[in-house]
């Protein structure tokens, strides 16, 4: 019977072939966290003029939060049925001094320390004429 020489090459090819296939058919680790539940919304004015039809819009999901007029140094929050918050982006729009401004898409940040299991809400902040972000917090007991 006649033998096939294999070079070492040709060995360690084929061994990192079949490793590159072992992982490729593994599984990943599922996540088992459930999804953060968002449950509210707070906008919050630090300027020193009013703000107007203030919304904060998922573009993907056209839901969206909106209050009417917000005083200077106030606060307009409310609550809505629990969310499960999917990562898409959002956008804030809001009108000051005469203009309509918008923040543009953008993701939301999550604090490294947010328990998943506790309910969560967005906070909204208008800094300044023009500039406005939000992120999620957890919601107070």
């Amino acid at each position: 019977m006649m033998q096939c020489p294999v070079s070492p090459i040709s060995r360690c090819i084929a061994a990192g072939f079949c490793i590159f296939l072992l992982y490729a058919c593994a599984t990943q680790p599922s996540n088992d966290m459930p999804p953060l539940q968002i449950e509210g919304v707070a906008m919050e004015n630090q300027t020193q003029m009013w703000v107007s039809a203030v919304r904060l819009l998922v573009p993907t999901t056209g839901n969206f939060v909106s209050c009417g007029n917000i005083a200077p140094g106030s606060i307009c929050s409310t609550t809505f049925p629990e969310t499960a918050y999917s990562g898409s982006p959002v956008e804030i729009t809001w009108s000051q001094g005469g203009q309509i401004h918008s923040t543009g898409q953008f993701k939301l940040q999550l604090p490294a320390d947010l328990a998943h299991d506790r309910p969560a809400m967005v906070r909204l902040v208008i800094s300044g004429q023009g500039s406005a972000g939000a992120m999620v917090v957890q919601r107070p007991d």
